[in-house]
């Protein structure tokens, strides 16, 4: 089916990247079209942090349209001093005349220190938060800042102008993508187009991320985590097929019918490992939680966007390219060229040596995972960013003026407003709490409480108090829930560490069987589930020993360790165990083929690593640049994910795939290809297995001989 599709697209090869330019270009016009905005709240249903946020969001104190200004005096001045108190009124009234601002409160909240000022900046009734009006607010607030007063806009209008920026860590990975495949090809056709592919992916998939934000609730960091394995995936399939299609018209075959053998070949094998990334990465559904869902569901349309332009336009690309695409370094055609090659000669020599690479390879990959034995996981806040925007520059004048609480609030909602009154004062007396402010009525007939902790919120004491509240302190008072931001992290660190083993058993489930129905193995997909959580495991050591205890973290741009929040390690595993099984997939596809010809285990394993090994290590390589680019985005969130998924590519490209995985087929031997025979009627033929182009090949060697 799939040399079928791509025998039609290569015969319509120029009607198919039109198609594919107008879909993309559509994209972005539908995207610039529709209004929406990333969000960086989460609700987690049946916890009680949702059921106190439900509450007040009935009164709007939950609202996601709530901004506040903080102006900070002067250093060694107060807000009392005439001078100042005249450039704060004249801010306000600048504020309330913004079009789209409501009116602004005439009084303003001193600190107790006397050094800074807040008050909130309410919307009117169905006007929306957006960049331009974030501006106008700040740019109205020149009085305060023309009498050297420091100003922070925080809230929803904050987060609009405090955008996540991935653009240059795209070029950056664009470029390196492009030295990578010159370098490999040695052909400026062959280099342009995984690039270009992946291009359209990214544009067209980030487009269409912009327009379904006005429907649904989707993350900050989302589309930046999407654009990253875009981007890596969208450049790494098509190098595999435009690899696959240089060793075919090296043959001499012609060229489409080399486009149809490459889709049936390495265009299998792309879809099942899109499949299996899909598949790994959707599995975060299992949290319940939307946000975290969308961190998987985001990434996945990009990657299903890429196996799409695999099958379709790269075929197209394919023939479009013709036989230019076989100029600068010739490609292998033959098994006598692989076995010569300096792939096959490394192949030789860990083939010999079956235990002790495997043994080594061993323990390289335990020692990199051992810090994370002692990972803790946490939640973290503005604070942990060293950049100047807003909502930076609000969480910093916040807490220096009334201390890290009012950073992270956390509401108390009690639903017998006659227990309000008791609360409060047990409350104000309760260790970790700053402040209570007095009772509020909420619509239903309960009340809420704005209780400020002592401590930050990703301090872990603020957890312990939370729990406190919730176990011993609130039940005396009848009905009672804690909510707001703070609450809800540790309601979703809390859900996370109970659904986490279900997403790894389910991931793993699913791509054993993906890799059970491609290679008809019982063997090999137990050995690649036990190989990913390996690579998994030395990205998890890594990022612990970087970020949470510091070491190198000023080389990535961060003042020393920063919590690692809850949801990462359960995202890192969805999309490393997917990503790895890329590779997995390509590497056996290859194995199988030669074993498929030969019945050799060992020469299988010898000449598939020889085939595929330098095309794993420049795809894996491309990867690593596009990843390792992140850490430049002022997010420790996304460093983390930068460095997490480039760690666990090298690792899985070199110890694992080039290493460990060989040798342990070496020592398997003919096990590796064990089916019982039930299941062997049972199952399907999903791949071809068959070489490329025997006969050629058989021609090609006799040639070869004939001349010498």
């Amino acid at each position: 089916m799939l040399s079928a599709l791509a025998r039609w697209c290569g015969r319509h090869r120029k009607l198919v990247v039109v198609l594919w330019v107008l879909l993309a270009a559509g994209l972005l016009a539908g995207a610039r079209l529709v209004d929406g905005s990333t969000v960086d709240d989460v609700v987690v249903p049946g916890s009680d942090s949702e059921a106190a946020n439900a509450l007040l969001s009935e009164a709007d104190m939950f609202g996601q349209q709530s901004s506040q200004l903080v102006l900070t005096a002067p250093r060694d001045q107060h807000v009392d001093a005439a001078e100042l108190r005249t450039a704060v009124q004249n801010t306000v009234h600048a504020v309330s005349a913004v079009p789209g601002v409501g009116t602004v409160p005439e009084r303003v909240e001193a600190s107790p220190d006397r050094t800074a000022v807040r008050f909130s900046v309410p919307l009117d009734a169905g006007v929306t938060a957006d960049k331009a009006l974030a501006q106008r607010v700040l740019d109205a607030a020149e009085p305060a800042r023309s009498a050297g007063m420091t100003v922070a806009l925080g809230g929803a209008l904050g987060r609009q102008l405090s955008a996540l920026n991935s653009r240059p860590s795209e070029i950056i990975g664009i470029i390196a993508a492009l030295v990578v495949l010159l370098l490999a090809f040695g052909s400026a056709v062959a280099a342009l187009l995984p690039v270009v592919t992946a291009l359209l992916v990214v544009v067209g998939g980030l487009a269409g991320l912009d327009m379904l934000k006005s429907a649904v609730s989707i993350p900050d960091v989302a589309p930046t985590l999407a654009a990253m394995i875009g981007l890596g995936v969208g450049v790494d399939y098509t190098l595999f097929l435009v690899s696959r299609q240089r060793r075919l018209l090296a043959t001499g075959l012609p060229v489409s019918e080399a486009v149809g053998r490459t889709a049936r070949s390495a265009g299998t094998a792309v879809v099942f490992a899109g499949a299996t990334v899909v598949v790994a990465i959707s599995g975060l559904m299992l949290t319940g939680v939307d946000f975290v869902s969308w961190l998987g569901w985001s990434s996945a349309l990009l990657v299903a966007g890429a196996v799409l332009s695999a099958v379709t336009l790269t075929p197209a690309m394919l023939a479009m390219a013709g036989e230019r695409l076989s100029r600068g370094r010739p490609a292998a055609a033959v098994d006598e060229a692989l076995d010569g090659s300096v792939w096959g000669r490394f192949a030789s020599w860990s083939a010999r040596r079956p235990v002790a690479v495997a043994v080594a390879s061993a323990v390289v990959l335990l020692g990199l995972g051992a810090p994370t034995l002692a990972l803790r996981l946490g939640q973290s806040d503005a604070g942990d960013r060293g950049t100047d925007q807003q909502t930076v520059l609000h969480y910093r004048a916040t807490a220096a003026a009334w201390g890290p609480g009012e950073t992270g609030p956390l509401s108390v909602v009690l639903t017998d407003p006659a227990q309000a009154a008791a609360a409060a004062a047990t409350l104000r007396g309760t260790r970790g709490v700053a402040s209570v402010s007095p009772p509020r009525p909420l619509p239903s007939g309960a009340v809420s409480l704005r209780v400020v902790p002592t401590t930050a919120p990703s301090d872990p004491t603020t957890d312990d108090l939370v729990e406190r509240l919730r176990d011993e302190v609130l039940p005396r008072f009848g009905e009672a829930h804690v909510g707001g931001g703070t609450a809800t992290r540790i309601d979703l660190a809390n859900r996370i560490t109970g659904r986490l083993p279900w997403l790894i058993l389910a991931v793993i489930g699913v791509a054993c069987v993906l890799l059970l129905l491609a290679f008809r193995s019982v063997l090999l997909p137990v050995k690649a589930a036990l190989m990913n959580i390996l690579s998994v495991c030395a990205a998890y050591g890594v990022v612990t020993a970087v970020f949470q205890w510091g070491w190198g973290a000023g080389l990535l741009g961060l003042d020393g360790p920063v919590p690692i929040d809850s949801y990462v390690p359960m995202v890192l595993f969805a999309v490393l165990f997917g990503l790895s099984m890329d590779y997995e997939v390509f590497l056996l596809s290859a194995i199988q083929e030669h074993w498929t010809r030969t019945g050799d285990n060992h020469v299988a394993v010898r000449r598939g690593l020889a085939e595929t090994g330098g095309v794993i290590t420049s795809a894996a390589l491309i990867m690593v640049c596009v990843f390792a680019s992140f850490v430049l985005v002022d997010n420790p969130t996304v460093k983390i994910f930068g460095l997490g998924l480039a760690t666990a590519i090298i690792v899985d490209a070199t110890i694992v795939r080039c290493l460990l995985v060989p040798a342990t087929m070496v020592l398997l031997g003919r096990w590796n290809w064990w089916l019982p025979r039930w299941l062997d009627r049972l199952l399907p033929h999903m791949l071809d297995h068959r070489a490329p182009v025997p006969e050629l090949e058989t021609r090609a060697v006799a040639t070869a001989a004939t001349e010498n």
